[in-house]
């Protein structure tokens, strides 16, 4: 439980970020489908699958870059 708490939290580990906590089943949500569509034999085209999955990547990543000087600092002081 520790380990999810520290992947949806900020710096102070107390504050959930929401980029992060969406990006969670953002990144879910992708590879189920994904899974989905290759089970249902839909055509799988890893250049694509591996650019979309980088944009939901880099997306989440620059929300949290723009984000770090809001978040509260580590030991609660803000």
């Amino acid at each position: 439980m520790k380990l999810i708490k520290d992947i949806l939290t900020g710096i102070d580990g107390r504050t959930y970020d929401a980029a992060r906590v969406y990006l969670v089943p953002g990144v879910l949500l992708f590879l189920g489908l994904t899974g989905y569509a290759v089970f249902k034999g839909q055509p799988w085209n890893p250049v694509e699958f591996g650019t979309g999955f980088g944009v939901l990547l880099a997306g989440a990543g620059a929300a949290i870059k723009l984000k770090e000087k809001t978040e509260p600092g580590a030991g609660g002081a803000s």
